[in-house]
């Protein structure tokens, strides 16, 4: 008996599968979590591409109208800026829905109540506003009000640097998305992205806006 319970206990055959087996649930989690990290980072890092080229191309219209055409093209650059877009894409009453928020505005600045000068203070005043609202739970978006914010303060839709404060006007854009991780439900929750950006702009004009059910004059 002593022998057989000495022989049991040197007996090393299957060590190699319990240790593959403890260890495989591990391995697994690491690596998956580095992808689904990974996507984040991409997806993120699109987002915000997506709202600076917006901004861009707002800043830059020819003849300082967004006409509703082009207000067209830059609510679908963030489709073009991310191939896989689609993915947050779901059915709902029979039409496909975009499935992401995007906020646009127009900015210009004005004295502090009745200074006249270069040298008084300015405070920023919103021409118009456009919204559309998809299937996000918290959108953010400009209103006819911007808070002024130091230049280290991230950008929320809601706010503008006050290193941009100056006699050209700005655009704002903001973008809101949903996150759909690939193991959803199983290691990271569905998430929302918010991307900002600000430009002046590119002739120092105001920049208008063709007016419909979407946009709201301040």
């Amino acid at each position: 008996m002593r022998s057989m319970k000495f022989g049991f206990l040197a007996d090393d055959r299957g060590v190699a599968a319990t240790e593959f087996a403890l260890l495989v649930p591990i391995l697994l989690t690491l690596l998956l979590g580095t992808i689904e990290i990974s996507n984040f980072t991409l997806q993120n890092r699109r987002a915000h591409q997506a709202a600076v080229l917006a901004a861009e191309f707002m800043s830059r219209d020819g003849d300082n109208v967004l006409a509703i055409n082009e207000r067209h093209i830059v609510e679908d650059i963030w489709m073009i800026t991310n191939p896989t877009a689609h993915l947050a894409m779901v059915p709902r009453d029979g039409r496909w829905a975009n499935g992401y928020s995007r906020a646009l505005a127009s900015v210009e600045f004005a004295p502090v109540g009745n200074c006249q000068g270069l040298e008084c203070p300015l405070f920023p005043r919103v021409n118009w506003t456009f919204l559309y609202q998809d299937i996000i739970s918290r959108p953010v978006y400009t209103r006819c009000e911007l808070e002024l914010v130091p230049n280290s303060v991230p950008l929320d839709g809601k706010n503008i640097h006050d290193g941009l404060v100056g006699r050209a006007p700005v655009v704002v854009v903001h973008f809101t998305y949903p996150y759909i991780p690939l193991l959803q439900g199983w290691l990271f929750p569905t998430l929302e992205l918010h991307a900002s950006a600000v430009r002046k702009t590119r002739n120092s004009v105001l920049l208008r806006v063709e007016q419909d059910g979407f946009t709201r004059s301040c």
